[in-house]
């Protein structure tokens, strides 16, 4: 009798939560966090290329923040960088970009990185992690 009320009661709560799923909704949200992911990751794409075809420069934490999102189980970053192009004067970019776990302790205010900047983009700025 105990399994046969157990049923009655799943049932029951099943019912419950059916009536707030909203299956286009879930699809839609699902849809904008894909489309946010693939921009993301065109973005990286091109920023990677500055790894061998950029100008090298020096930038300047100012803040970093975690966005909560993770790639490859890789935290995603906001690092707002004074960028010092060789010959020309800072200024400011604000990145997106995948941070190694590795390197999270490099991202202080204050902390000078060596960058790829792109010349014609000087926007498009990546971050060698690799080198000190």
């Amino acid at each position: 009798m105990g399994f046969l009320k157990d049923l009655k009661k799943l049932s029951k709560q099943s019912k419950e939560v059916s009536k707030d799923w909203d299956p286009a909704a879930q699809m839609r949200e699902a849809s904008a966090m894909l489309e946010a992911t693939t921009e993301m990751m065109a973005r990286q794409t091109s920023a990677a290329e500055l790894a061998v075809s950029g100008s090298p420069a020096t930038a300047q934490v100012n803040t970093a923040r975690d966005t909560g999102t993770l790639a490859n189980l890789q935290p995603v970053m906001e690092i707002e960088l004074l960028v010092f192009p060789e010959g020309q004067p800072p200024y400011p970019v604000t990145l997106r970009q995948i941070v190694p776990l590795s390197q999270i302790g490099r991202l202080v205010p204050g902390t000078q990185l060596p960058v790829k900047i792109d010349p014609a983009d000087p926007g498009a700025v990546w971050i060698e992690w690799g080198a000190s």
